[in-house]
């Protein structure tokens, strides 16, 4: 059954709202407008909370911004399998016809009980608003073998219609040495090339590897089409370095060639449970900053996630709270052919009901 036009409008106002609030608590001390460009939330990004927003449910927004040169922002919203209610009611016209997309991932919590994550990301930076990239963890978080989970990427593919790419999804992760654990994996149809995103998680055994034998990263990266300067993997190597588990992301294009752009992600989830999280971003800034990619702004967010309890009026359930979390996500170091590019930080926000 489906939704009248104004139950669907009163539901985006209370995501707007409720975006607005999250954007308040972040900004203070001037922080949304040295991090990003704004003092208040840009019409794109309200929009762009208003059409992704599934009735009933509780997202995750992340801002993608620089830390140095001109300030601006990108912008994701997130949906985790286990917080989407079982009716999908998309309230946005041009997302309505991924529903299934939604509705598969809900179904594959219900069979197995595996957190799966589904992403939008826009390119709010390049004007675009409308049309997002898709993007889903496709396989059961503790199992990182491709070879048990070929059907979750068949699906996933199907569902975004993309089947003609199915199986260089697949090749590529056949491709991969097995200490690269294959992760997030998305597609986007309005940048050039079609670029398919496809993402591993380097541990801590793929760092002894390097450790041992440094010019083993350069042979990997060559086994899945990947080949980078020789100043690049140095760069790469000196990242791994440091604590924490690091993500490996690159991009396929529609003719099955490596884009020259690859990405590393430092995140907040694996080195936060470091003895001195503190110390473990820092280390990772000071690389940053030593390249010439990040400037003093880094010194307005931390690794250390913010919580906040908001007294809040349900229509249903009376007087209850709000739980507000926010903090950085990930740092992501980025080179193309022609070297590294500025860093960027992924900042996170999330809002909960609580009775």
């Amino acid at each position: 059954m489906e939704l009248s036009g104004e139950k669907l409008n009163k539901a985006a106002d209370y995501a707007e709202a409720n975006f607005k609030l999250m954007w308040k608590l972040f900004s203070e001390e001037d922080r949304g407008r040295i991090l990003t460009g704004m003092d208040e939330v840009s019409e794109d990004i309200r929009t762009i909370v208003r059409d992704s927003y599934i009735v009933d449910s509780s997202p995750i927004y992340w801002l993608e911004f620089p830390l140095i040169g001109n300030p601006c922002t990108d912008f994701s919203v997130g949906y985790y399998a286990e917080e989407l209610p079982e009716q999908i009611h998309i309230v946005g016209e041009n997302l309505r016809d991924k529903k299934g997309y939604f509705e598969h991932f809900y179904k594959l919590l219900k069979e197995n009980d595996k957190h799966n994550e589904v992403c939008l990301e826009f390119d709010v930076s390049a004007g675009e608003i409308k049309r997002p990239s898709y993007g889903s963890i496709p396989y059961m978080v503790d199992d990182f073998t491709i070879s048990e989970n070929k059907k979750r990427i068949i699906d996933n593919m199907t569902l975004i219609d993309q089947t003609d790419r199915i199986d260089e999804a697949i090749s590529i992760y056949d491709k991969s040495p097995e200490y690269w654990k294959p992760y997030y994996q998305g597609v986007s149809d309005v940048r050039d090339n079609l670029p398919m995103r496809i993402t591993w998680l380097l541990g801590d055994d793929c760092k002894q590897v390097y450790k041992e034998d440094p010019g083993q990263l350069k042979k990997d990266l060559e086994s899945v089409g990947a080949a980078m300067p020789d100043t690049t993997i140095d760069q790469m190597l000196e990242v791994l370095k440091l604590e924490g588990t690091v993500e490996l992301q690159m991009d396929l294009a529609k003719d099955d060639h490596v884009l020259s752009h690859i990405g590393m992600c430092a995140s907040s989830d694996y080195y936060y449970q470091s003895a001195d999280p503190m110390k473990t971003y820092e280390d990772y800034l000071k690389l940053a900053i030593k390249w010439g990619i990040a400037d003093e702004r880094y010194k307005c967010i931390t690794p250390e996630n913010k919580v906040f309890m908001i007294p809040y009026y349900d229509d249903e359930k009376g007087m209850i709270h709000k739980r507000i979390t926010m903090g950085l996500y990930i740092l992501k170091f980025k080179w193309s052919q022609n070297g590294i590019m500025p860093l960027k930080a992924y900042y996170f926000m999330k809002s909960n009901k609580m009775v």
